[in-house]
């Protein structure tokens, strides 16, 4: 429990930094980031992402953005948002499709969450954060071979999906990607 507190005390406050977004936008953030550390400590102890935390705080995250949208006229971003989260979505199911071993319905579920929030900020996040994720989990992954040479070790990949996410949000915030 410390560990989680502490983890979320040093990456809120960055967020608070950043000029590209709104005092409003950067409170969401935060509770995005609060709720990515929370869904990363869950994959980290049991190897699952717990559907009853990511759906809600998808659903939650898409009414705030959407009233956000309501209240600066931002629908452009809320459908960027909405678009990336489907499409985020559509390709990790396709991923799990190939591979279910190899990727569970908990990251699918997770990418929807993250595709939102990203592709708020704009749609060239979302991949950004997946590949950086992607290449976090294939270091660490490649480091686990050679120390243990043991072929059947497992890695939860959500950590490495929230962290690739939260690094691009929190680099975005202070200078965004200039893609979208």
């Amino acid at each position: 429990m410390p560990n989680r507190r502490i983890g979320t005390a040093l990456v809120v406050p960055a967020l608070g930094i950043g000029a590209s977004v709104s005092n409003l936008e950067a409170a969401l953030f935060a509770l995005w980031l609060a709720t990515l550390v929370i869904l990363s400590w869950c994959d980290l102890r049991t190897r699952r992402i717990p559907t009853g935390i990511v759906n809600p705080a998808t659903l939650a995250g898409a009414v705030a953005l959407g009233a956000t949208a309501w209240r600066t006229g931002a629908f452009a971003r809320l459908g960027a948002a909405v678009a990336t989260a489907a499409a985020a979505y559509a390709a990790f199911a396709v991923l799990h499709a190939l591979n279910p071993g190899g990727l569970g319905y908990g990251d699918v579920r997770l990418s929807g969450l993250l595709g939102l929030f990203l592709g708020w900020l704009e749609p060239a996040a979302m991949p950004a954060g997946a590949l950086l994720g992607a290449g976090g989990a294939a270091l660490v992954a490649l480091v686990m071979l050679v120390r243990s040479r043991d072929r059947r070790a497992t890695l939860p990949f959500g950590p490495f999906l929230a962290g690739g996410a939260a690094t691009v949000a929190l680099l975005h915030s202070a200078a965004p990607l200039g893609f979208g």
